[in-house]
């Protein structure tokens, strides 16, 4: 039966539109850069970098492999996630990763990168053959008290310049790369790190190394992992003591940038790992 008038033709648009599944929008890609052909080594950076900091390892290994360096949500050309979360940031990931082939596909985060990506293996094990993170922690150092995670909030809100050159000044292995990251980390927007530093305080992504499929390698840089301590300890502060059989590699004499100060021990560890897990039935 047609509607007589406007307001009944207006009632029966609502009542279909009322009645219609909701399809929620899936979350724009990452923005990526492939380079080479062969197995796929998918590259992930670090809070406050870029795709591109990868070139020096990606050049020691784009000879023969097919390299993918991808943007996080909120760096470079890549969007944020509305609402922002790192289940959200993993699941952009897993449209790069859907691209690819998963028989022969491993998967480097560094940092943040690598807490990003292990929530992927650990939602998606079927889009990779293995995982190497890089210097990442799963967890927050410490429990913070409410009225402390305020203050800190405060903090950054009022003294972001201040708070981003102390933050990241002091992760390099001397002053200048110090001020090198610190240059990077400024050309990522505002409003993004923020929302970054902001959920970091309660990040936990250690439920994701608990039964994980995938096979994981732990690689530590000489300033995440002196040589004086042993790995107990820093599996301990990073989130790693429920994870199961997890291989583990220190790059002596390297730091924060890893990728580009050790790139080729770094590839070196990368295809040694590769050629494990493609390996295995």
């Amino acid at each position: 039966m047609k509607p007589k008038n406007a307001a009944g033709a207006t009632a029966v648009v609502a009542i279909a539109l009322l009645a219609a599944p909701l399809i929620a929008e899936a979350p724009a890609g990452l923005k990526s850069m492939e380079l080479g052909r062969g197995p796929t080594i998918v590259l992930v950076h670090g809070l406050g970098g870029a795709r591109t900091e990868w070139m020096p390892t990606a050049r020691k290994l784009m000879g023969d492999h097919h390299v993918v360096m991808v943007d996080l949500p909120g760096h470079g050309e890549s969007a944020m996630p509305d609402p922002f979360s790192y289940e959200a940031c993993a699941a952009m990931l897993d449209q790069v990763l859907a691209k690819q082939k998963p028989e022969s596909t491993v998967v480097v985060g560094h940092g943040l990168g690598g807490a990003i990506a292990l929530l992927e293996a650990k939602a998606h094990p079927e889009r990779m053959k293995g995982l190497i993170v890089i210097d990442a922690s799963l967890k927050a150092p410490s429990q913070i008290p409410d009225e402390q995670k305020k203050f800190f909030v405060s903090f950054i809100e009022e003294n972001y310049d201040q708070f981003l050159k102390m933050t990241f000044s002091r992760m390099g292995r001397d002053s200048a790369e110090g001020v090198a990251l610190h240059a990077r980390a400024a050309l990522v927007p505002s409003g993004n790190m923020k929302t970054y530093f902001r959920t970091l305080i309660d990040l936990d992504a250690t439920g994701a190394v608990k039964g994980l499929k995938t096979p994981l390698l732990f690689v530590g840089s000489s300033t995440s992992w002196p040589d004086t301590v042993q790995w107990a300890t820093v599996a301990h502060l990073r989130g790693y003591e429920d994870a199961g059989a997890i291989a583990t590699r220190r790059i002596a004499k390297s730091g924060q940038q890893i990728y580009a100060d050790q790139p080729d021990t770094l590839a070196m560890v990368i295809r040694d790992f590769e050629k494990q897990v493609i390996a295995k039935k």
